[in-house]
């Protein structure tokens, strides 16, 4: 079997709300889908987000096209190595891991369908049957994210999930007027997003104690290892990393100097589920949590990375997802149903999902005719004092 072609659609799905971090606001997802086509008659389906935009994306997997065809797609190691020598994308790990994510999402899912087996049995097998995820709440006036997380909790959510970093105050009475709507048994997790500087952090953190934070998710710069580890001494909230954990060797960095209580990272930062899955090897051996981080995902990065997810055993807290903020979807069925705030998995061979042709062809003339949603869009004035 070898490759013979790879197929790329730009989609762009609105959300309902838009989305507001310390970086910007982005008004849906543009992500790039991705079918590799075998002479075999077999197809594999990936998704790549558009981070930091759809075209870096784009150039990535135009600049791999001609090394890709013609290999064997079920040789998936050696090809991910033959793409970063090849292409010197080992040099630019940050925006090509983006693509080569999504490329090899869609290899794993050959592998799958050629075994006849879900991707779940090719990982290890799974361990839980169930994959939990948060309530995501976008940034708005507090006593509105506080309906929302406790809609989210009614429905089941375990988990609330809020964006912080805009304004000291807010940021407190966000989490205390969500914290009295979801009550003491919903954890409850905060992402600043780089925003503070450690002393910053510490002092937040401090007078956020109150409140019981599941986590606080990268407070400090991503380049600020040393400054991570000491917020992580200073207060008693855990503390996560995410942008420091972007590659599997920051990962290891992250263990040796015990900078974080737990690691998230994804598929799309460490170029692939292979390496998502060492990486969440090693935080095991260590002790740590493994999180599933989510630069927007739709249909087929959610459920391939769920395989995985479902195999690792320090994969217990709740994963990320934009899907209450997400208007649609590309698969065949629709967004996933999730029930008490987690997934189940397809018992199909591959991924366990196919893409919708009319769902993609309607996305993808969405993104011709509006352009690309940018995660780094500009935030109206007076955003951080709403």
């Amino acid at each position: 079997m070898r490759i013979s072609e790879v197929e790329v659609t730009v989609v762009s799905i609105p959300f309902r709300e838009p989305e507001t971090w310390i970086w910007g606001r982005r008004y849906g997802i543009t992500n790039a889908l991705v079918q590799v086509q075998t002479d075999e008659g077999v197809t594999g389906i990936g998704e790549c987000p558009g981070h930091p935009n759809v075209a870096s994306v784009m150039g990535v997997l135009d600049s791999i096209r001609e090394v890709v065809v013609g290999e064997d797609p079920l040789r998936i190691e050696r090809l991910l190595q033959l793409l970063l020598a090849r292409r010197g994308l080992h040099h630019f790990r940050h925006t090509a891991n983006v693509a080569l994510g999504g490329l090899e999402t869609a290899l794993w899912d050959i592998v799958g369908k050629v075994a006849g087996q879900p991707l779940a049995n090719l990982f290890g097998g799974p361990v839980r049957e169930r994959v939990p995820y948060y309530h995501y709440i976008p940034m708005g006036p507090s006593e509105s994210m506080a309906a929302q997380a406790a809609d989210g909790a009614a429905a089941g959510f375990g988990t609330i999930y809020l964006k912080s970093g805009f304004d000291r105050m807010k940021d407190i009475e966000d989490v205390a007027a969500v914290r009295e709507a979801i009550g003491s048994d919903v954890e409850l997790r905060i992402d600043a997003n780089e925003a503070w500087s450690p002393a910053e952090a510490i002092a937040i953190a401090t007078e956020l104690a109150p409140f019981r934070l599941e986590f606080i998710e990268q407070p400090v710069s991503m380049y600020d290892l040393d400054g991570l580890a000491r917020v992580r001494r200073a207060v008693d909230t855990p503390i996560a990393a995410n942008q420091t954990a972007w590659l599997e060797f920051d990962v290891l960095g992250i263990i040796r100097r015990r900078a974080a209580d737990v690691v998230l990272t994804c598929p799309h930062q460490l170029h692939g589920l292979l390496a998502f899955k060492k990486a969440a090897a090693l935080c095991e051996i260590a002790g740590l949590p493994i999180v599933k981080h989510s630069f927007g995902d739709l249909g087929v990065t959610t459920w391939a990375a769920a395989q995985v997810l479902a195999t690792c055993p320090n994969a217990t807290l709740a994963n990320q997802t934009h899907y209450n903020l997400l208007d649609g979807d590309v698969i065949v069925g629709g967004p996933p149903a999730f029930v008490d705030g987690a997934l189940e998995l397809p018992e199909v061979p591959g991924i366990g999902v196919e893409l919708d042709p009319e769902k993609v062809a309607l996305y993808e003339e969405t993104y011709l005719r509006e352009g690309e949603y940018s995660v780094y869009g500009p935030v109206p004035s007076g955003t951080r004092s709403m």
